[in-house]
């Protein structure tokens, strides 16, 4: 008597994560559709394509044996951006017909997209989940960012040999195409993952990510404040956008809103669970060529600099009624127009030292010297753009305020005087000064040509080339920062308030 194929399962638990954010993504889709338990494969398999297949827009034909008739068909495809990962095709019989005397081969049905896992029958240890199951080779419409091996070998030291995944982790990569946000800019393509424990990841998805998401569109899913062809201006503008839907929204509910804030550790409560964002970039072409993965795991520090952010803005008089936005103008407002495209690589660099916790202040420098200040109508930088410049510094780096007033309210004059005598040379060479001589001959030459006086805690340098504990190099930049903006502002007066503030 010959047996019944046996149907293979796959089992989905909320409590066992892989610890792989693209997995995991996969796994919240699949539990919030089929639930925890046991699950035949070909099931799950099939609701993954008809999630995955569109119809479109075009039509083909095939020859109809049963009625030797030729029929249309609406052909379908891989959804955008999937496809650019996911490479099978159709598949039909083909048989030849003669159409007005010419011979021509046809479908003799529609083609069928199916996607197979071609499991082993020997069990063996999963590369992702690790555990004893009957394996695939991940191949890369399951697995997307494994896309060159050779460059990513350190990131997944499994890949050079190829992934080899259990049904459960097979799946679970291809549902991930399901729980992503991406964002299209022109060739280039960003996709995020967000990854956490399974239960906050689902809360996630179901009350923040998905009322956020973006649809209907081939720029993309996820709500961005701005961005461009570079990684870290887009996570920056992801984030922003984030951050500010914690203090109220008008798209997610209290309840959402009370998540996303437990999340980013903006209560007193701890958060439950660590919050990480994965963030990848890379051109579309035919297929997606990977540039660059990152992976950003202070989220809770970045919403505290924030928050600080919003209420210095508020508190300073710079912004009462809608600070997140006079904050999204700063930020967006590194980009210049260079011949035929607008360069955003300023706003890049800025946002990957704040992302980073870095030093802003050298990028900030380098787009008021070579792209503001170089404009037909150059203008200085946008109001509480040095507010939170100096409110970051001290929060990040511990620089004293009393130092920083003393620094701006230099540069300040520095800059009016430079403005007042079109002596803009002067900026330059203090911008290029190499070393404290350097910087300290330039400061000399402008006290004299000027006339101002330097104050004297600039003039004394310690041990290690510092200046009132900055590094001297940092002192150079601000300083220089707060120059160039006065100069500006002088040419350029705005209706808005005093400069000496601004510096």
């Amino acid at each position: 008597m010959k047996r019944a194929p046996t149907t293979v399962t796959v089992r989905f638990s909320w409590d066992r994560p892989t610890g792989n954010f693209w997995v995991d993504t996969g796994l919240v889709v699949l539990l919030r559709h089929f639930g925890e338990g046991e699950h035949p494969v070909k099931d799950v398999l099939s609701w993954l394509q008809g999630q995955l297949l569109q119809p479109s827009g075009n039509r083909g034909q095939y020859y109809d044996r049963a009625s030797g008739r030729i029929r249309e068909y609406d052909k379908v495809n891989w959804v955008y951006p999937t496809n650019l990962f996911i490479k099978v095709s159709g598949r039909a019989n083909k048989t030849t017909v003669k159409i007005n005397g010419e011979e021509e081969t046809l479908f003799t049905e529609p083609p069928k997209f199916e996607l197979n896992l071609k499991l082993t029958k020997k069990p063996d240890i999963c590369d992702l989940c690790g555990e004893a199951a009957p394996l695939t080779d991940a191949a890369m419409w399951m697995y997307p960012f494994v896309v060159d091996p050779q460059k990513f070998g350190t990131f997944y030291p499994g890949t050079k040999r190829g992934l080899r995944l259990c049904a459960r982790c097979a799946l679970a990569g291809l549902a991930g195409y399901l729980g992503w946000l991406w964002k299209a800019h022109k060739d280039c393509i960003h996709f995020f993952v967000f990854h956490s424990d399974l239960q906050e990841l689902k809360r996630l998805h179901e009350e923040v990510l998905g009322p956020l998401r973006l649809e209907g569109g081939r720029s993309g899913t996820a709500p961005v404040a701005f961005s461009g062809p570079y990684l870290h201006e887009t996570t920056w503008g992801l984030l922003l956008v984030l951050f500010s839907h914690v203090r109220r929204s008008d798209q997610l509910s209290d309840e959402a809103r009370q998540l996303l804030a437990s999340l980013l550790g903006a209560t007193d409560v701890p958060p439950p669970a660590p919050l990480t964002l994965y963030a990848v970039m890379g051109t579309s072409g035919q297929a997606f060529s990977m540039k660059a993965l990152r992976e950003f795991s202070q989220l809770q520090r970045l919403y505290r600099v924030y928050e600080a952010w919003i209420e210095g803005l508020q508190d300073l008089g710079i912004e009462r009624v809608n600070p997140h936005q006079r904050l999204v103008e700063i930020f967006r407002q590194f980009e210049a127009q260079q011949g035929q495209n607008q360069e955003t690589i300023w706003r890049d660099r800025i946002a990957w030292a704040v992302l980073e916790f870095n030093d802003p202040s050298p990028f900030i420098e380098q787009f008021l010297f070579e792209a503001r200040a170089r404009e037909k109508n150059p203008r200085p930088l946008v109001w509480g753009t040095i507010e939170i410049l100096n409110q970051y510094l001290k929060e990040v780096f511990g620089m004293d305020e009393q130092f920083q007033r003393v620094l701006a309210g230099f540069g300040h004059s520095l800059g009016t005087a430079a403005q007042a005598r079109n002596e803009m040379g002067l900026l330059y060479a203090l911008r290029n000064a190499k070393n404290p001589e350097d910087f300290y001959r330039v400061l000399n030459d402008a006290q004299f040509r000027l006339e101002i006086t330097i104050p004297e805690a600039i003039l004394r340098i310690e041990k290690g080339e510092r200046i009132a504990g900055v590094p001297w190099v940092r002192v150079k930049t601000l300083l220089s920062i707060y120059a160039m903006n006065a100069f500006l502002r002088k040419n350029a007066p705005q209706p808005e308030r005093a400069q000496i503030e601004e510096a």
